[in-house]
């Protein structure tokens, strides 16, 4: 098998790079993204040798995908290309969202190739409130935010891969993920907030949030979800045409005792700004263990594997538990 992975620089995209490369059965994984991955990525990947080829590319330019795509032989494409900015830019979220997700069926459809996994979002569902006290399921019917250009271009993705499947026989399978976090997790507020807060910590700096630190969240760690992203892509097709990916209600100030626990004088300190999120937490995703024995790791194991990731980074000595 021989993956493209587009998107491949940004959180997820390193982490699924990264997860097929330790497959045996990819002979070859294919990275495009407008910019390269960063240093550090190249120091985990060099035990693959040239199994790996980063390609310079822009998912709005459907020459760029077919290239990439056409040239390394690959079967198989992952695309988490994805604007998460808060900044209005509406023709960059058309062009990435929406033209950019079309491109990547379109080169399926040109190229013959019939197994995509690709990003939709928990924010399809719109507000925990719609729902009330009960957890969301993937059969519910899809209620974006009002005004969430990236809620709607998701919600578009979808049925972009229902249309493909249905006239070209494209087998899509999209990764509903929650509060997504991990080393190098920036943007926007909600991945920033958890990511620095174990980062920092784990190199010894002081983390200091804006918010309380009370607000539940379902979130789910990177390499998580690029392990499930490799689960369905190594399928031909999935049970199902979207699955949740996310773990039980947690607090930032969970995080931090779990931070605590491995570096235990560790500065956090939380400010008094409530995080007021909207988004779903209680988040069902029983889907994905029934059809793939799917589960997120322990909250505990998750910080771990963090902290030793900004760890080995700063050339630090790793944490054992």
């Amino acid at each position: 098998m021989r993956a493209l992975v587009i998107g491949g620089s940004g959180l997820f995209g390193k982490k699924t790079v990264l997860s097929l490369l330790r497959d045996p059965d990819f002979d070859k994984v294919v990275s495009l993204d407008v910019v390269p991955p960063p240093a550090s990525f190249f120091k985990n990947i060099e035990p693959f040798g040239d199994r790996f080829a980063f390609v310079p590319g822009d998912i709005s330019r459907l020459e760029h995908v077919m290239n990439a795509a056409h040239v390394h032989g690959v079967d198989r494409i992952v695309n988490w290309a994805m604007i998460l900015s808060q900044a209005p830019n509406p023709r960059l979220n058309t062009m990435v969202g929406c033209l950019g997700a079309c491109n990547v069926w379109e080169a399926s459809r040109l190229l013959g190739i019939k197994r995509v996994v690709y990003a939709s979002s928990e924010t399809v569902y719109g507000e925990q409130k719609d729902y009330g006290d009960r957890e969301i399921t993937e059969d519910e019917r899809l209620l974006p935010f009002t005004g969430s250009f990236y809620a709607l271009a998701k919600c578009l993705a979808e049925i972009m891969a229902a249309q493909y499947h249905g006239l070209y026989g494209v087998e899509s399978t999209a990764l509903r993920p929650a509060i997504g976090y991990g080393h190098g997790g920036k943007d926007p507020k909600f991945v920033r907030w958890p990511s620095e807060l174990v980062s920092l910590a784990a190199v010894g700096k002081p983390v200091t949030l804006e918010c309380t630190g009370d607000w539940l969240f379902s979130l789910v760690f990177s390499d998580d979800v690029a392990e499930f992203a490799r689960l369905a892509l190594k399928s031909a097709s999935s049970p199902h045409s979207a699955y949740n990916l996310g773990g039980p209600p947690r607090s930032l100030k969970d995080i931090a005792a779990a931070v605590k626990k491995f570096i235990p004088d560790a500065r956090i300190t939380f400010g008094s700004e409530s995080e007021n999120c909207e988004l779903p937490w209680k988040y069902n995703c029983d889907r994905a263990k029934e059809d793939y024995g799917f589960s997120v790791m322990p909250l505990e194991r998750a910080v771990l594997t963090h902290i030793n990731e900004a760890r080995a980074e700063a050339g630090l000595q790793l944490i054992s538990e």
